[in-house]
């Protein structure tokens, strides 16, 4: 059998190499390599699952090595968290809020209506405070674009009205806030909550709501308080959602100047109740952001509201059914606009 010849390119005159070949056993050395480096992120995350928690930490540690090649190789959050612009980070339902057209329903605006309409027999005024999102305060941070005014939902308008023409007053702070934030920030970049700065602008509006409203409910009198400065960093809780075990190294920390104030404990007997969750509860829990993990606070929206109106206030979570308003005169309800418009 004769051997079989080179080829030779005619132009050059010289020997065409072969066309390279994978021998059978470098494809399935490739092929083991990756199964290889698809089943060590599996097996940690399975064992996260049964083991202790020095597996957990090993796995913890597969998913901050993906994450940051997400990030920097790809731009990409992950299913719960969305990587906008400028490193901003935004809850994936924000965004479905904004973007899906239907939405599901709830039941908090006829809540809030029938409340109303309990207080009402017994002389009681219910004020309702609307905070935007994150996403409708920064659009700009998710598509590029000069935004001259807020994005609104379409039902967000009617919502309010409806609210309104059922005797609840209505304080809408998305205007408001869309203003301040030309002078100071309402949100952080890598945290959920709002900015204490924010929120000290929203308890003065609330503040002066009252006392235009209901001046009899503020005291006149300067209240004696005990205050500090406590500065506190924290990476923010989405991007702890992000990579819970390296989030400051990844993003790096944000920064929050708090005033603690002690002079106005809660009070059951108050005439005042507030009614929030996290947005209320911030930077009065120490396991929220900026807590520092330790003891509370004591910076809060409520805390610096009884500050502001100068006396303790019955201090309750989100209103359930059947809740007793015995003795009281206003009830505030500090409500994210996203629970009201879905």
């Amino acid at each position: 059998m004769k051997p079989t010849l080179p080829r030779i390119d005619p132009a050059k005159r010289t020997v065409v190499p072969p066309d390279p070949e994978l021998s059978p056993k470098a494809a399935r050395n490739i092929i083991r390599v990756f199964v290889l480096l698809l089943a060590v992120p599996l097996l940690f995350e399975a064992a996260s699952w049964f083991t202790a928690s020095k597996t957990n930490l090993a796995a913890a540690t597969v998913r901050s090595g993906l994450q940051w090649l997400l990030m920097h190789g790809l731009n990409e959050g992950n299913k719960n968290v969305y990587l906008g612009r400028e490193g901003w980070l935004f809850d994936q339902r924000e965004l479905d809020r904004l973007a899906h057209a239907r939405r599901a329903a709830n039941e908090v605006q006829s809540s809030l209506i029938k409340l109303a309409a309990q207080l009402k027999t017994q002389d009681t005024t219910l004020l309702v405070i609307t905070i935007p999102d994150r996403a409708t305060m920064y659009p700009e941070q998710i598509r590029p674009g000069r935004y001259l005014d807020v994005v609104r939902l379409k039902g967000e308008a009617g919502r309010l009205a409806d609210l309104k023409a059922a005797g609840v007053n209505v304080l809408d702070m998305t205007e408001a806030l869309w203003e301040f934030r030309d002078r100071q920030p309402v949100f952080f970049s890598h945290d959920s909550h709002w900015t204490p700065e924010a929120m000290k602008a929203v308890a003065l509006a609330v503040y002066k709501h009252v006392y235009e409203k209901l001046p009899r409910l503020s005291s006149p009198e300067t209240p004696v308080i005990n205050a500090k400065i406590l500065d506190r960093t924290d990476p923010g809780d989405l991007a702890l959602r992000l990579d819970p075990l390296h989030a400051a190294r990844l993003l790096g920390e944000e920064e929050a100047n708090l005033v603690s104030i002690q002079g106005f404990p809660p009070s059951d007997k108050s005439p005042i109740v507030l009614h929030g969750g996290e947005l209320m509860r911030v930077y009065d829990d120490a396991q929220l952001s900026f807590g520092g993990g330790g003891q509370a606070p004591e910076a809060g929206f409520a805390t610096q509201l009884a500050t502001l109106l100068g006396r303790p206030l019955d201090i309750r979570g989100m209103p359930v059914p059947g809740e007793s308003y015995e003795d009281k005169k206003l009830v505030i309800i500090l409500l994210p606009m996203a629970e009201l418009v879905p």
